[in-house]
């Protein structure tokens, strides 16, 4: 529809944020590649064109929830990762990919992610299973002065926002502007990885949990939902349903959780509010919200 940023993760795979609008329920991110549909037919003008890649879409769906939508027609690819609106952002800009070796905290490999309207930067872990990109967002930093349209990583490490909020409006209090993020080497309590598996999905953590608050399912609480794949703009979540936590098993080291839950459902996003967990320290998380697409 409209995107907004470009970047690569190590292995060098090239990945786009889109923007919510028609045909785009939420803001997403894409692994970008040859001969995939990703979802807005203003796309389908070139398909024709000499050097395209996709040929051969002739009808779009309208009005079915995207899962289906997916299963109807086989070149629409869903994204790495939904970024649920408003809860992540209302409008994704730049990708880029952690590089720095540990000079900006534990998040070697991960990719950040501006926003415009909430004036923020966005993290997610990807992993791939069976070819495919997936993964979870998490919120990183708010406040910042302005949109974020750009990112980049200077040669120390630091973080630098390029800034401006010329067409529309953010939080922001400026108009523009040139901000930089820099570690002050005290590792966060965070939500590291979270990853799918089978039966629910292991929390890789920054720092060891306290067992006794980890191991507690009401520490958890978690949904799921999808959305509606139709021309109009954006969509709400759909056929949202409560995800049972069973059990929550703590590794011998305390820095992963397994999370024993039902049901699962195949390209829904799982919403995790880990509210009550503590590390070792008895700190808090910082974010204890997670998107798992």
């Amino acid at each position: 529809r409209s995107p907004s940023g470009l970047g690569t993760n190590l292995q060098d795979d090239v990945f786009f944020t889109d923007q919510q609008g028609n045909w785009i329920p939420a803001c997403s991110l894409h692994h970008l590649r040859p001969g995939v549909f990703y979802g807005h037919p203003d796309a389908l003008a070139s398909m024709d064109l000499p050097g395209g890649h996709l040929k051969g879409i002739v009808d779009i769906p309208n009005g079915i929830p995207y899962p289906e939508a997916v299963r109807q027609l086989p070149a629409l690819v869903p994204p790495a990762v939904w970024f649920p609106y408003k809860k992540m952002g209302q409008s994704a800009t730049d990708v880029v990919c952690d590089t720095t070796r540990g000079k900006f905290g534990p998040f070697q490999g991960q990719l950040f992610v501006g926003e415009f309207t909430l004036a923020a930067i966005s993290r997610v872990f990807l992993e791939k299973v069976d070819g495919e990109y997936q993964g979870a967002c998490f919120p990183f930093y708010e406040g910042l002065d302005s949109a974020v349209i750009r990112l980049t990583f200077g040669e120390d490490g630091s973080l630098f926002a390029g800034l401006s909020n010329r067409g529309w409006s953010s939080v922001g209090r400026a108009s523009y502007g040139l901000q930089r993020l820099v570690w002050n080497e005290k590792t966060p309590f965070e939500i590291l990885e979270m990853r799918a598996r089978s039966d629910g999905f292991d929390l890789v953590f920054t720092k060891p949990v306290d067992r006794q608050t980890a191991t507690d399912v009401k520490s958890y609480a978690m949904d799921s939902y999808t959305y509606q794949y139709h021309q109009v703009y954006g969509s709400d979540e759909l056929f949202k349903k409560r995800v049972s936590i069973v059990a929550a098993d703590v590794s011998a080291d305390g820095r992963r959780v397994h999370l024993r839950t039902e049901p699962l459902r195949e390209l829904y996003v799982h919403e995790l509010r880990a509210t009550g967990i503590r590390s070792t320290d008895d700190e808090p998380l910082l974010h204890a919200d997670a998107y798992y697409t």
